[in-house]
């Protein structure tokens, strides 16, 4: 039984929507499927979200250089972006990659806007109760 909820746990932190097929297939009822679920996607984006700080702390030691044109000039774009894009419309679109590379994204370029971290969390919650309605029908057969 541990190991069940330990795999559908690790699967979900990586893609929150196609876990729960793997919980309903493992016998699980609904709610315990949405339940693990959720669990898994916001433990995998909450340490996703702050292992990506410590890798792009100590990998990734930046170098005091110059700035090219070429990195002024994608500066301006992501820049550019960020002003033309709500925040709201482009977070709940980001679990679709997957929930590392989401945490990513966001803790790189949002990092001091503390609603989008709750913004995501509600996202990846959402994403594994839209799973579990998707996969629902498998725990019939």
């Amino acid at each position: 039984m541990f190991l069940k909820v330990f795999s559908v746990i690790l699967v979900s932190m990586i893609k929150t929507f196609f876990a729960p097929a793997m919980g309903f297939a493992a016998g699980f009822s609904f709610g315990t499927t949405f339940a693990i679920t959720a669990c898994g996607a916001m433990g995998g984006f909450v340490v996703s979200y702050f292992f990506c700080d410590f890798i792009m702390k100590t990998l990734i030691r930046s170098k005091k250089t110059k700035i090219t044109a070429q990195q002024l000039k994608k500066a301006r774009k992501i820049v550019t972006f960020k002003r033309n894009h709500p925040v709201w419309l482009f977070v709940p679109s980001l679990p679709l990659v997957s929930i590392p590379i989401m945490a990513l994204i966001v803790r790189k370029y949002f990092k001091n806007n503390k609603p989008v971290f709750a913004l995501s969390l509600l996202t990846v919650t959402f994403f594994a109760l839209a799973g579990c309605f998707a996969f629902s029908p498998i725990q019939y057969l």
